[in-house]
């Protein structure tokens, strides 16, 4: 029991105190939770991570989770240590990871990634939440229950515990449950919301969401729809996400989304808050494509609120800018749809725009509105109101508003002319106050406005003025100008004519008579209408009308029909005169040709003057004979609805009906007028009134609303009195079928049986006229009372208060009442069991006085014995079945006997209606005997048999209460000859047939089959039973009644059931024989294949039902009778050829078999009954896995009972799980073959036979691909450990080898090939380490025993493994030796052994040596063999074993700990064979590279003592031929001893000193070569590197040694390895000791210099990347950390040698070394050093004054120095910058002698220019002079002799010269350039557009990249308008050259300085318009259509057209 304590703690548990509980049993989605306890996290992480795989495939978008949640380091995360902020980012990641598989929910891949996340971070707890988000969805689904049950639900207030209910049945929840709980839950509703807007969030492709938008529409949809009332929380809660999906863009988010609101607008009225939100959002709507639903949820939200009728400014302003909006409404509209509310807020939002807002766009949207739009009749008035309602009468609109009213007005007249009079006349012809009237004041003053309208309803405004005059006025008028009026306008005015007709006053109606009268304007019927309705009027006032209403009378005779039934009504009551007035009124009627012709009224007598007798004498000339005459009266009664008629009309009606009604008339007839007669009254206000009332009375009260009681009761006297007596006994006739006959009888009896007294007389009247005698009286009320046909208590008790006072008034009669053979007593009974106590009550009351008046003793004594129990009766209604059931109990008295009898036979009398049997059924209910079931089972068998499939409640009862008698105490006496028998056998074949049992509807097979117990299948004689048991049984087969079957099979269920009875099914289905087939076939006994035909029959079907009902049967008797039979139906399923269809009977035969074996005792079966053949037939024979679930549960099964014929059928049986069964995933499969495997391996592995043993694992290894990954584990762990793991795992892992080489030689997939191996791997880690170390024992034994190479098949393997061919076998022994190497060395492996403690870990000792014994052992037979076949084509194969054999070698060593390691190396290395002292040092340095800490245990000592073997192995480089290997062993130890110097050099530094000697030594002998000498020379740097100052001594030994090798580098063709190693040794050297390398420094950057200038040119070619990065490190190395005044003459040195030597590509070299070390100078030092450098840099820019190589060569090279020195001067200041530039200058110009050192200058200085920027411009003066000389002397249009003779030298320098000027001007920002300068370059400038020197295509490409540039920007460094006239008029003169190509150059000039200047050229455009005219008509079409260009751009950046100025 829960306390409020522990739901407390339960409350404050977190999850992650569940951890502690989760040793047997853990969560899991897939597994079971045992199971899943004992899975690996490895296991399970690899399940996860596949199925992230699989969803990756499916969308990139999960790419992103490999890196966190399904990360190899979240195997040892663990939520419960984690901070608060780390589970809250984790929770972040695993919401967005949820929301983002929320699509792919219900595929596999999902539920494998959630079995991770489930696993590792207890999402089902700590992230229940986010889960349900993902869940929900699929609610349907059985994955949804299986998450759910893993869910905790503790708190009774936990938001979720309506899930808890699913989880122990283990159902999902139904879509109805769920909408129920969103009905009363809020929270769940803001659940849904929440996910919706997350998900929409998450999702780049909303396209995935379809089910989730699905969910969301149902969920809101279903909660609005089982709501009993919406909340405002509710609404609340949704808002969020319905908002959001109106306005969003994603199609399905926005549908679902107007589906909610649709819904929520018709569930609930919002407010117009809400409502305008909602709106402003369907405004914006975003998906086209939902245009239609858009515009119908707008119908929908105005049709249901319709409190709501506006739209807000904004959402108009949308609205009528969509312009589909308006086809779509009247698409819409044509479809029937009501689009008029949305129409009115439409116009009205619009109308208050256009007049009020004065917007000239909701103005044309009304003008579309009436264009595109086709509006309704009715919508007519609602559009006039609006348009009147917003404009104000007393306001002044502008102009333009009018105009915009007034056209809106003649639209609507001109579209909808008729319907527009219609309008207007209402508004105008209104009598109504208040808006009306304002509306009707607006439509005055518009029409005034509005001409094309207005004439024609000024009179129509006079029609329904106010003033009387006004109106008789108009009148007048029409009747004098009514023909000139037009059609429509007559049209409009008619309608008036009928007002005015219905006018107040009286002259004003009797004008309106005249006019009518005199222009005959409205049609007879019109006429006649509006007549007929005033003649009903003013009877009402014939005082004040009574002049007036004569004439309407007279007129209206005078246009209608004689036998017009209408206009007789209306006339008849002025027939009835009250006054002398009224006399000589209707003395005037009677003499029109109306009255005189009519058929009833022509007798009236004219010359009577009193009123009674004329009123008598009109009531006589009613009478009548034709019965015609009544029926074509009632006849056109039913044209005029009831509604129309008032109370003096129905009075009228019902009178003349009672009294034109000829006598004797039938009931058919008469029951018309009674139906009138009771309409009229019921639909009245009734007059009560105490005694007579007369005619003059009655129709007072009529003419006053009322309709008089003996008015109405007096006409059913008169019906009754005129109808002829029917011959029937009342008191026996059916009243309940619906017939004229009933229905008369049943109205009049609710009509006069009321308890007031005006209907007593007429009660009394009504019975005695059709009953003779007080029996015939007595019955017939009675039978009326129980009939129930319209019958109400008030009703019953009238008529039981009726046969009271029947009795007492008829005292005499009274006595001889209860005859034996009468129907009075039953009548009473069935009374006594009336619902109503009131009706029982006042039963007993009348019994009282019937018993004081009978003699009869037998029925006095039984309504004495009835009055003692009167009070229980009376409460309970199932007291009287008992009391009369005790009453009659002593069947031996006589008088009980016979009352008894006499009951029955009332029962069943033939004469007696339905619904009194029915009562006496009921009342004898307890009366239960075969007896009384037999008399009254032929009413039954008859109602059961009609052609109807149901019957009404009262035939109904009379079947229910036989069919409910069918009980225990009469199932012994049932005989199949019986009448009951009838009744059961036709009632179970109907199955169809329908009874309505207190008001419900049920089967009668359902009611009948609902009373079969198991007594009653006791009681039951054998015959009847199995005869019972055949109809139920053939019923279920084939009914089609979904209600029958449950019924059957409860029934099956409960009753004890023996087996023999229902055996001949079974023996019917064995037996039976296709209908087709032929008979002389089955007389010869000829063998005949079943065919399908056979499945159809009817004896198949049965068998299959009896089959099915077998399954569900707890109790079941001599089952042993049924096995042998259910084998034979087996046997001839099989013989069919089409399996396919009899699988379905495979299983059900299969299952019961199973099941009645597990029933029967063991040693009451055979052995021969079980035909295992037969079922492992079923398993080969199907392709369906539910039949071989089937059958390998009853093999389980048989291998308990009869093992010996299991086994011999026991590898059929492994063949099938091998192809079938193991392949499938479900929880079922898998407990199939653990009871295989648990049943059936025990027995075979009882004579330990490996080659039997072998066969079983082959079927498990041939499935091993195929069977389920989360199963697979389990499987094969519980298959090894049955067969004994330690012994047979290496017999399986041989099996699987064999299959992975069999299937490798025809796999195309690698990766499926390789999965055997990783599978057979997972299995072996699934045992201890010691199991997997014996079975690699017995692997390495097995290879060893197998010979090195097979010829053929191997035949005589001990476990039938076939090789098939040699490459198979040399496959094979691959496989073997890498599964074992790659296991052995397996990360999960290896952590096993480590988790060994120290005994297990002792007790591996002998496995570890046995295993490298083995190994070893195996080793050396490799080698020899590799040996001898080193030159055969298998050579390379044994290398490859060979290698193989040392990783298994390696591995077993890689368990070992690191002493014991260094030991086994250090033995190793001094192996015999090389390759093990090889492999030994090659695992030395995986060891020392990998894992550097590996050997932080062992001590100093243990790991030097490897120093002396690797130095012994190192010395071998002193012999004279080394092979190959030796030489590979002597690198490997070589790095080997680079590896091992990191670890001892702070230990044993001086010992590693003497090594750098004997590697110096080694060197500087030359005996050690390329790939050697490279190791050595690493090697030597890694010394160096560790040993530092150590190694200072030893520098003089080995950097000469080094610099030579350096030197001999330079010669190869190549880089190689050795040259890649030295310089990184000098990398290394320089790194550790640069400042110890001056005397070496001059030859080291003389080699490296040339070095880099032979390597880093080509940078493209791949191989030359890394010694080329190698050299551009080292350089920088150099410039960075030997010091400038170490570095700086040394680099001298080295210039002045590399051109001694011509090696001028080195210099560039040298220069990145001094570029890198000027980078790092600061000022002091640049200072200190300037005098040096600037000789260095004055010695190295003579290069090209000296000459020493071609002029492109020298161009690079003074490239590279110039950049050097730009460095240099960026460091410097103005001050040092100064006088060197100066001095740079005077070096290359003061000289009298032309040399190339002003190229240089230039260069310089344009390369200083782009650096400097604007500083440059302040030193530039000291050059212009120059550089103008030079511009002149370059141009060889004015100088002949140029300044170099060589024409290149000429254009470099005149290039140069203008760069550096083009730099000086475009940087000018400080007024530079003044006049004086301007004169002196602005002609040497121009001038160039004209120099061609190097031919004209050189100067094209110099003007466009130098000349053109310089000049634009010397022209804005100017900046003066009067200069930019000098220099304009200059290029233009230009313009004007001879040559059309200077014409094009000069022009582009100008085009270009126009664009730079812009506007300020414009000054300057009159005296270029004439040039640029004559371009225009330049005879060079080019140059024209240059012009032409030029021009156009010029007006584009001008503004200004130019074109006009040439016109001038």
């Amino acid at each position: 029991m829960s306390t409020s304590l522990s739901e407390q703690l339960k409350r404050l548990a977190v999850p992650q105190t569940a951890v502690l509980q989760r040793d047997k049993k853990r969560a899991s989605l897939l597994f079971d939770p045992k199971e899943a306890a004992g899975l690996k996290r490895e296991t399970v992480y690899q399940i996860g991570l596949d199925g992230l795989e699989e969803l990756i495939n499916k969308n990139q978008v999960f790419e992103q989770f490999k890196n966190n949640l399904y990360h190899i380091s979240s195997k040892k995360f663990e939520r419960s240590v984690e901070t608060a902020e780390s589970n809250k980012k984790l929770d972040k990641i695993i919401r967005k990871f949820l929301l983002q598989l929320s699509p792919y929910f219900l595929l596999n891949c999902s539920h494998k990634a959630l079995e991770w996340l489930i696993n590792r971070y207890y999402i089902h707890e700590y992230n229940r939440e986010d889960l349900l988000m993902t869940i929900m969805p699929y609610h349907e689904s059985n994955i949804f229950v299986r998450v759910v049950q893993l869910m905790k639900f503790r708190d009774q207030n936990d938001n979720w515990i309506f899930l808890k209910s699913l989880q122990k049945p283990g159902v999902h929840l139904p879509k109805q449950n769920l909408l129920n709980h969103a009905a009363n839950d809020v929270y769940f509703i803001k659940f849904v919301a929440k996910f919706i807007s997350l998900l929409v969030k998450q999702h780049e492709k909303p396209s995935l969401l379809t089910v989730a938008f699905n969910f969301y529409c149902t969920v809101f949809a279903g909660a609005l729809e089982y709501s009993s009332t919406v909340n405002e929380a509710q609404v609340t809660q949704m808002l969020p996400a319905l908002l959001k999906g109106l306005s969003s863009d994603i199609p399905d988010y926005c549908a679902a989304s107007y589906i909610i609101l649709g819904r929520l607008v018709t569930k609930t009225a919002l407010t117009d808050a809400i409502l305008n939100k909602f709106i402003e959002k369907i405004s914006e709507a975003k998906v086209e494509t939902l245009k239609t639903e858009m515009v119908l949820i707008l119908l929908v939200l105005y049709q249901s609120q319709t409190h709501y009728s506006i739209i807000s400014e904004e959402a108009c302003a949308n609205l009528v800018q969509k312009e589909w909006l308006l086809k779509t409404v009247q698409d819409l509209s044509n479809n029937k749809c009501y689009v008029s509310p949305f129409l009115q807020a439409l116009v009205k939002s619009c109308v208050y725009g256009a007049v009020n807002l004065d917007q000239e766009i909701q103005r044309n949207f009304m003008r579309s509105l009436l264009t595109a739009v086709k509006f309704e009749e009715s919508f007519m008035e609602t559009f006039l109101s609006i348009l009147l309602d917003g404009t104000k009468t007393k306001k002044q609109y502008p102009e333009h508003i009018q105009k915009w009213i007034a056209e809106i007005i003649e639209t609507l007249e001109r579209q909808y002319p008729e319907q527009f009079d219609k309008e207007v006349y209402k508004i105008l012809s209104t009598t109504q106050q208040g808006r009306v009237v304002k509306r009707r004041k607006s439509l005055q003053k518009i029409l005034k406005e509005t001409m094309t309208v207005r004439c024609k309803f000024d009179v129509l405004d006079k029609l329904y003025h106010p003033n009387s005059a006004f109106r008789k006025e108009a009148i007048q008028y029409l009747a004098n100008n009514y023909d000139s009026l037009r059609e429509r306008e007559k049209e409009m005015i008619k309608s008036s004519f009928i007002d005015r007709l219905n006018d107040d006053d009286v002259s004003v109606v009797k004008e309106t008579l005249t006019l009518i009268k005199k222009m005959s304007i409205l049609s007879a019927e019109a006429t006649q209408e509006v007549l007929i309705k005033l003649a009903y009027k003013y009877q009402k006032d014939l005082k004040s009308w009574g002049s007036v209403s004569t004439d309407i009378v007279l007129m209206l005779c005078s246009i209608s029909k004689v036998n017009d039934w209408k206009t007789f009504l209306a006339v008849f009551p002025y027939l009835l005169p009250n006054s002398e007035s009224q006399l000589k009124a209707a003395l005037k009627i009677i003499r029109t040709p109306f009255v005189q012709q009519n058929q009833l009224l022509k007798n009236i007598d004219g010359t009577l003057n009193d009123c009674e007798q004329f009123c008598t004498n009109v009531f006589d000339s009613l009478r009548n004979e034709n019965m015609n005459l009544v029926q074509d009266f009632i006849n056109s009664l039913k044209q005029t609805p009831l509604k129309e008629r008032n109370v003096l009309n129905k009075y009228l009606v019902t009178v003349i009906l009672s009294c034109m009604l000829p006598e004797n008339s039938p009931i058919e007839t008469n029951v018309m007028i009674i139906e009138t007669f009771m309409a009229f009254f019921e639909s009245s206000e009734i007059k009560y009134g105490k005694g007579n009332a007369f005619f003059q009375r009655h129709i007072a009260a009529a003419r006053e609303g009322q309709f008089h009681i003996e008015a109405f009761l007096l006409c059913l006297k008169n019906v009754i009195w005129k109808t002829k007596k029917p011959s029937d006994n009342l008191g026996c006739a059916d009243f309940h079928e619906d017939s004229d006959f009933n229905r008369y009888f049943v109205l009049l009896a609710n009509a006069l049986l009321k308890s007031s007294p005006n209907h007593r007389k007429y009660i009394q009247f009504f019975i005695n006229y059709f009953c003779k005698n007080l029996k015939n009286k007595i019955e017939f009320v009675l039978n009326l009372a129980i009939c129930n046909k319209y019958s109400s208590e008030d009703f019953q008790l009238e008529c039981v208060n009726t046969v009271g006072n029947l009795l007492e008034y008829s005292t005499k009669q009274s006595k001889e009442l209860l005859a034996d053979d009468g129907v009075l007593v039953p009548y009473f009974l069935a009374l006594l069991v009336n619902k109503s106590e009131n009706v029982k009550q006042k039963t007993f009351e009348v019994v009282e006085k019937l018993i004081r008046l009978t003699e009869s003793v037998l029925y006095r004594n039984l309504f004495k014995e009835l009055l003692e129990h009167q009070e229980e009766i009376v409460v309970d209604n199932d007291q009287m079945p008992l009391i009369i059931f005790n009453y009659l109990s002593p069947a031996d008295e006589k008088d009980k006997k016979l009352l008894r009898t006499v009951l029955v036979k009332a029962s069943c009398n033939p004469d007696y209606p339905l619904y009194l049997k029915g009562k006496i059924l009921e009342i004898l209910s307890h009366v239960n005997t075969i007896d009384r079931l037999e008399e009254t089972a032929q009413d039954c068998l008859d109602l059961l048999n009609t052609n109807s499939n149901s019957l009404d409640e009262i035939k109904s009862a009379v079947v229910a209460k036989n069919l409910m008698s069918c009980q225990a105490n009469i199932a012994a006496d049932i005989r199949m000859d019986s009448k009951v028998w009838a009744v059961i056998e036709t009632c179970l074949k109907k199955d169809q047939f329908v009874l309505t049992v207190d008001g419900k509807a049920n089967f009668a097979t359902v009611l009948l089959l609902n009373q079969f117990d198991k007594e009653f299948f006791v009681q039951l004689n054998e015959e009847v039973e199995a005869k019972i048991l055949d109809l139920i049984i053939e019923t279920a087969t084939v009914t089609q009644n979904p209600e029958v079957l449950p019924v059957v099979r409860r029934v099956i269920k409960v009753i004890d059931l023996d087996a023999k009875l229902i055996l001949n099914h079974f023996v019917a289905m064995r037996d039976v024989q296709s209908p087709k087939l032929d008979p002389n076939k089955l007389k010869r006994r000829i063998s005949v294949v079943p065919t399908i035909d056979i499945l159809d029959t009817i004896q198949w079907k049965k068998g299959l039902t009896a089959l099915e009902f077998i399954q569900e049967k707890k109790k079941i008797r001599n089952v042993e009778s049924l096995l042998p039979v259910l084998f034979d139906i087996l046997k001839k399923c099989l013989d069919f050829d089409e399996q396919a269809a009899v699988e379905y009977p495979k299983q059900l035969i299969l299952s019961s078999i199973l099941y009645l074996g597990l029933k029967s005792q063991p040693d009451a079966m055979a052995e021969s009954v079980f035909n295992i053949e037969l079922i492992v037939q079923c398993i080969r024979a199907s392709q369906n896995p539910q039949t071989h679930y089937c059958a390998l549960l009853v093999l389980a099964f048989s291998a308990e009972l009869v093992p010996s014929q299991v086994l011999h059928h026991i590898m059929a049986i492994f063949t099938f799980m091998g192809s079938s069964v193991l392949r499938h995933e479900d929880a079922y499969s898998f407990q199939i073959i653990s009871k295989i495997i648990d049943t059936i391996i025990p027995i075979l592995v009882k004579d330990n036979c490996p080659e039997t043993i072998a066969k079983i694992l082959r079927v498990f290894v041939d499935a091993l691909l195929d069977v389920p990954e989360h199963r697979r584990m389990l499987i094969y762990e519980q298959l090894l450990m049955k067969i004994g793991v330690n012994e047979y795992l290496y017999i399986f892992l041989l099996l699987i080898f064999e299959s992975h080489v069999i299937h490798s030689s025809r796999a195309k997939n690698k990766d499926e090939d390789m999965k055997r191996l990783e599978i057979a791997a997972n299995v072996c880690r699934e045992f201890s380490p010691k199991v997997v170390m014996q079975s690699c024992i017995h692997l390495m034994k097995y290879l060893k025993d197998l010979p090195d190479e097979i010829e053929t098949d191997n035949e005589t393997s001990p476990f039938d493994i076939h090789y098939k061919t040699p490459k198979q076998f040399r496959h094979y022994k691959y496989t073997l030796i890498i599964f074992t190497a790659r296991l052995l060395s397996s990360k999960e492996f290896v952590n096993q052994v480590a988790s060994l403690n120290d005994e297990e870990s002792l007790d591996m000792e002998e496995f570890y040596k046995n295993m490298i014994v083995n190994i070893l052992t195996y080793i050396h037979r490799v080698s020899k063999v590799a040996e001898k076949n080193a030159s055969t084509p298998q050579a390379k194969y044994w290398k490859v074993i060979l290698h193989l054999s040392y990783d298994i070698l390696d591995s077993v060593n890689a368990l070992l700990t690191p002493q014991m390691f260094l030991l086994v190396t250090k033995g190793l290395m001094l192996h015999n064979f090389s390759t093990i002292r090889r492999r030994s040092l090659e695992l030395l340095n995986a060891k020392l590279q990998s894992n550097s800490t590996f050997f932080n245990d062992c001590k100093a000592e243990e790991i030097y003592s490897l120093v002396p073997s690797l130095v012994s192995i190192i010395k071998n480089i002193d012999e004279a031929q080394l092979e190959t290997e030796e030489e590979l062993i002597i690198q490997t130890a070589l790095l080997s001893l680079k590896l091992l110097v990191k670890l001892l050099v702070s230990e044993y530094p001086k010992n590693l000193v003497e090594v750098l000697d004997f590697i110096t030594e080694i060197i500087k002998k030359g005996k050690a070569q390329n790939n050697i000498l490279a190791s050595t020379l690493l090697c030597l740097a890694e010394l160096c590197s560790n040993l530092r100052a150590y190694a200072i001594s030893s520098v003089p030994n080995f950097m000469p040694a080094l610099l030579k090798i350096l030197k001999q580098q330079k010669r190869q063709e190549s880089p190689s390895l050795l040259l890649l190693s030295s310089v990184t040794a000098v990398q290394k050297i320089l790194e550790t000791l640069p400042l110890f390398l001056s005397p070496y420094l001059e030859k080291l950057l003389f080699e490296l210099s040339i070095l880099a200038s032979k390597w880093s040119g080509n940078t493209e070619d791949e191989k030359l990347q890394p010694i080329a990065n190698k050299l551009t490190f080292v350089r920088k190395q150099i410039g960075s950390v030997i010091p400038p005044r170490v570095l700086i003459p040394v680099l001298g040195q080295s210039y002045n040698r590399l051109i001694e030597k011509s090696a001028f590509d080195a210099i560039g070299s040298l220069m990145d070394i001094l570029a890198e070390n000027l980078n790092n100078l600061n000022g002091p030092e640049i200072n200190a050093n300037l005098p040096e450098l600037t000789n260095f840099f004055l010695n190295a820019l003579q290069f090209r004054a000296d000459g020493r190589t071609s002029f492109e060569h020298t161009n690079e090279v003074e490239a590279q120095i110039v950049n050097a020195l730009s460095k240099l001067i960026l460091k410097l200041s103005e001050s040092t910058f100064k006088p060197l530039y100066y001095k740079l200058f005077d070096w290359a110009a003061r000289h009298e002698v032309k040399t190339e050192r002003l190229i240089t200058f230039y260069s310089l200085s344009s390369g200083i220019a782009e650096s400097l920027k604007s500083l440059f411009v302040l030193f530039a003066g000291h050059f212009l002079n120059n550089a103008a000389q030079i511009l002149d002397v370059c141009n060889v249009i004015k100088s002949e002799d140029l300044y170099f003779a060589e024409e290149e030298k000429n254009i470099l320098l005149l290039e140069k010269v203008l760069k550096t000027l083009h730099a000086v001007f475009n940087y000018d920002n400080h007024k530079f350039m003044n006049k004086d300068r301007f004169q002196v370059l602005m002609q040497p400038l121009v001038d160039q557009l004209e120099n061609n020197l190097g031919g004209i295509e050189c100067l094209e490409r110099r003007n466009a990249d130098l000349v053109t540039p310089c000049i634009v920007q010397f022209a804005v460094a100017t900046a003066d308008d009067a200069l930019w006239k000098q220099l304009n008029y200059q290029i233009l003169l230009k313009m004007k050259h001879t040559s059309p190509n200077i014409r094009l150059i000069s022009l582009h000039c100008l085009k270009e300085m126009v664009k730079q200047l812009g506007v300020d050229y414009l000054p300057l455009l009159p005296e270029t318009i004439p040039v640029l005219a004559e371009l225009l008509e330049d005879e060079e079409e080019t140059v024209e259509k240059a012009c032409r260009k030029a021009v156009q751009e010029m007006e584009k950046i001008l503004g200004e057209p130019i074109e006009k100025y040439f016109k001038m």
